[in-house]
């Protein structure tokens, strides 16, 4: 499979994350209440200007060349003063997923950042809870911690780790 994380720099590839956040979103939905909008999308915040901000890092994840998922690398960390990089949003389609691209993904966009890091989850995203607790210790990952926090009301699961 020729996977590969392309870093999301022109307008046509942008929107291609913001049309694949429609899955995410209803994905997500099988656990909280995402609503829809009267045209029968999920309604998403404008994203230019998190797209603009100096430490916000889109991704498309491809494999030959078709779009398989998405990644985002912002600094819109929980304890900006320890953490230096967090993953905003993390997908894979549903027909890439059990094929090692997630791992694959993961492992190198801690490559390309180096540093101390944050991922955090809803408690009640079911696939977030059987991933990120496997993958996250298998990586070789330095002063790895989880911890259950209550971020924007909603409870969440919080890891900490650093890069070698």
């Amino acid at each position: 499979m020729g996977a590969s994380l392309v870093p999301a720099t022109e307008r046509a590839q942008l929107d291609c994350i913001e049309n694949l956040m429609q899955f995410f979103n209803y994905e997500l939905s099988a656990w909280y209440p995402v609503r829809l909008a009267e045209h029968g999308l999920y309604r998403l915040r404008p994203k230019a200007p998190y797209w603009a901000e100096p430490r916000t890092r889109p991704y498309l994840l491809q494999v030959d060349g078709e779009p398989a998922g998405f990644a985002v690398v912002d600094g819109d960390c929980l304890e900006p003063e320890r953490q230096r990089f967090n993953l905003g949003y993390f997908f894979i389609v549903r027909r890439f997923r059990g094929q090692g691209l997630a791992r694959q993904g993961v492992a190198e966009l801690l490559r390309r950042h180096p540093g101390a890091w944050e991922v955090y989850y809803l408690a009640g995203n079911r696939f977030a809870d059987a991933f990120w607790p496997r993958l996250l210790p298998s990586l070789g990952l330095q002063n790895l911690t989880r911890e259950a926090r209550v971020v924007d009301d909603e409870p969440s699961v919080w890891f900490r780790f650093d890069t070698a």
